[in-house]
């Protein structure tokens, strides 16, 4: 079987977009959405209605990984499920959640995924309500992840993050702050120079950043566009 895929950024929460996707061409229940982190749908432990209707408006499958806006305490106690090859949290009959380090094989393509941000708002946040200390990866899941991707560095065709490559900050107007004991940033331009120069690569998407934006052929932002993988023209944008 095969089918579309598209790739979104951050929606928080928010069906708008997705509205305006099903308005904008006819979804089918092969396709699949990736949300590049923070997708918010899994915010507390009444989600069963969001998911619901994420599943009505999108009648395919809908794939994210975590942001830093998540509630992960909700989606580490979730059971662990194999999807694609990759271990996942089912959230609904066709959520997912992607986890950290792992890699999917999707319709002949693969994907490696590593979820997960420092909130620079943690400040004005509540722990255990509105933040959650899971949110920043721990050096066991950085070393896994590396491991998985420098193992599979010529097999990977698509990467998938929250977290943007240190570099690519001076490209973008108003970048987040980082903190100086932050290294995801710093490991993730490592990552990047040693899997960008595999001519099997085709993209590394990254949200967190709250801009639709190219920083290199094979490095680009997602917020509110919806792409088609592997494109650059979007078909939705805000």
């Amino acid at each position: 079987m095969t089918g579309r895929i598209f790739i979104t950024g951050d929606k928080h929460g928010t069906f708008i977009p997705l509205f305006g996707l099903a308005k904008k061409i006819e979804l089918l229940e092969t396709d699949i959405l990736i949300i590049a982190g923070d997708a918010g749908y899994v915010w507390n432990e009444d989600y069963e209605y969001p998911v619901k209707s994420l599943q009505q408006i999108f009648p395919g499958t809908v794939a994210f990984i975590d942001g830093n806006h998540e509630n992960h305490a909700l989606l580490n106690g979730l059971e662990t499920k194999t999807w694609n090859g990759g271990k996942t949290h089912q959230i609904g009959e066709r959520v997912f959640h992607l986890m950290r380090g792992e890699i999917y094989n999707i319709y002949g393509s693969r994907f490696f995924t590593f979820g997960g941000a420092r909130s620079v708002d943690k400040d004005r946040r509540e722990e255990g309500v509105s933040w959650w200390k899971e949110e920043e990866p721990t050096d066991e899941e950085i070393a896994y992840g590396q491991k998985q991707l420098m193992s599979n560095i010529n097999d990977i065709d698509y990467i998938i993050t929250h977290e943007t490559p240190l570099f690519a900050r001076e490209h973008i107007s108003r970048p987040k702050p980082i903190d100086n004991d932050y290294n995801l940033p710093a490991v993730f331009d490592e990552w990047y120079k040693k899997v960008s120069i595999s001519s099997r690569l085709k993209k590394w998407y990254f949200g967190h950043m709250h801009a639709d934006k190219i920083i290199e052929p094979k490095l680009r932002g997602v917020y509110n566009d919806i792409l088609p993988l592997g494109e650059e023209k979007p078909i939705i944008w805000l």
